[in-house]
Order: C-alpha cells, then sequence, then structure tokens
C-alpha cells in the first residue's frame, strides 16, 4: 500500500498544471460536446442514438473533471507518504 501511496502521489503532484492550465478548456470541450449531444437528439431521425451517446459520455467526462478537483488536494493529502508535509496546494 506504501508504494501505491507513493505513486498516486507523485502523479497527482505533477497533475497541478493540468488544473492551472487546462481544466477550463477541458471543461469547455465537455460543455460543447453536451450542446452537440441535445442538437444530435432534437433532429430526430437516426442521430438519437448519437445524441444520447454523446451526452452521456460528455456528462462523464464533466462530471470526473469537476470530481477529480473537488477530491484532488483530500487525494494529494491522503497519498502523502512523507513525514514532513510542507506543501499545500490551494485549487479554491
Amino acid at each position: 500500500m506504501f508504494h501505491l501511496k507513493k505513486m498516486i502521489f507523485s502523479v497527482l503532484f505533477h497533475f497541478y498544471q493540468f488544473f492551472t492550465l487546462s481544466y477550463p478548456l477541458w471543461l469547455m470541450i465537455s460543455s460543447i460536446g453536451v450542446s452537440i449531444g441535445i442538437i444530435l437528439l432534437l433532429s430526430g431521425g437516426h442521430h438519437f442514438e448519437q445524441g444520447i451517446t454523446a451526452i452521456s459520455s460528455f456528462s462523464l467526462i464533466c462530471l470526473c473533471l469537476i470530481a477529480l478537483k473537488h477530491f484532488y488536494s483530500k487525494l494529494l493529502n491522503w497519498s502523502d507518504t512523507r513525514i514532513s508535509k510542507d506543501i499545500i496546494v490551494p485549487l479554491r
């Protein structure tokens, strides 16, 4: 379990730049994907299944991004195996 926590901490610590640089972009792309899915859903015909697929997949991606941002600092503190915990990463 120690090695798993150490690996998770390393990935999350280096993943911080994702939140500062590309998180808003990925969230915007996901919202555009949901909008396209709604347009496909409302267009009817053969595009109904593609609309449902687009809405569900982009909504899932958006929810995962929001959950990861919300629980990021908690996961980082949980996986920290160092004795001296001097790094503070505020995301709000």
